[in-house]
């Protein structure tokens, strides 16, 4: 049996994971309550019913403690399961809330802003033990299906799906990073006139930033320290790990790291490496 908790903050795009995997032949559960679902019933089912996507918020528990006691109910009944979290920043849930005009669910204060924040901090804990953790912020619902096609989609399971994505300081850092690396520090190609239109993935921008004192190097230092801690995450259970590359606007410098990263590790068997440019469409502004 193949069981996905999809979880995460209220507005932050669960209904249309649902959607997605009903779409692809789960059966889908909304809003269940922790106390209605029984570890014991679904391991004698297991054969019966392939695969379910549960969808739950702080509606389906008073206490966080509640969920985490179901956890540990599948656990001991031999119930595999994997925990989807689906965050976005604080302005992009109130906004879509005022779009919508639908209260928020935890009604714990006339003000969403303040839900919100109550939300963010009984779900932390929640948000530690989750498999795999998207930021939603920036997608459209269509953009987050075709994410969630590239997350949960491939032909040959492999050991851990690495998310390598590039980012620009000055937009805000992405929220669903497990490690971020700043290159900020390396040769800017922003000041070189004939540069400046091009990104990372241009081989004279590579060559102008790897030629760049230090640049080798960092580079360098990025990989043997993946290198060390990707079979480390593996050897845990980790399944996906997302690493966020930084510069000022996410164009030049982290394109170029990102991209020689990428190179180095998907040539790893054990890995699906995935590439994600999230300032794309503001490279040419």
């Amino acid at each position: 049996m193949e069981i996905f908790i999809i979880t995460g903050m209220s507005g932050a795009g669960k209904s249309t994971a649902l959607n997605y995997f009903e779409d692809r032949g789960y059966m889908t559960i909304d809003n269940m309550p922790c106390f209605f679902i029984d570890g014991s019933k679904l391991s004698v089912y297991r054969e019966r019913i392939k695969k379910i996507a549960i969808g739950m918020d702080i509606r389906s528990f008073e206490r966080t403690d509640e969920f985490l006691e179901l956890l540990e109910n599948l656990k001991g009944e031999g119930v595999s399961y994997k925990i989807l979290y689906l965050d976005a920043k604080d302005e992009i849930i109130l906004n879509r809330y005022n779009l919508t005009r639908r209260s928020h669910p935890l009604k714990r204060s006339n003000s969403i802003v303040e839900n919100i924040y109550l939300e963010r901090k009984m779900l932390s804990e929640i948000r530690e033990l989750a498999d795999i953790i998207i930021d939603t912020s920036d997608f459209t619902p269509k953009e987050m299906i075709e994410n969630l096609k590239n997350r949960l989609e491939y032909k040959k399971i492999r050991d851990l799906v690495l998310t390598i994505t590039t980012f620009g300081f000055k937009y805000g850092a992405p929220i669903d990073l497990d490690m971020m690396f700043d290159t900020r520090s390396l040769l800017n190609p922003y000041y070189i006139e004939e540069l400046r239109p091009k990104n990372g993935s241009d081989k004279a921008v590579q060559e102008y930033v790897m030629n760049g004192s230090g640049s080798k190097e960092y580079l360098e230092k990025i990989e043997g320290m993946l290198e060390f801690l990707l079979p480390h995450f593996i050897k845990e259970g980790k399944t996906h790990l997302t690493v966020g590359i930084g510069c000022s606007g996410g164009k030049h410098r982290s394109v170029t790291i990102a991209s020689k990263l990428y190179e180095y590790f998907n040539k790893n068997e054990k890995i699906k490496v995935l590439l994600n440019h999230r300032e794309k469409e503001k490279w040419s502004l």
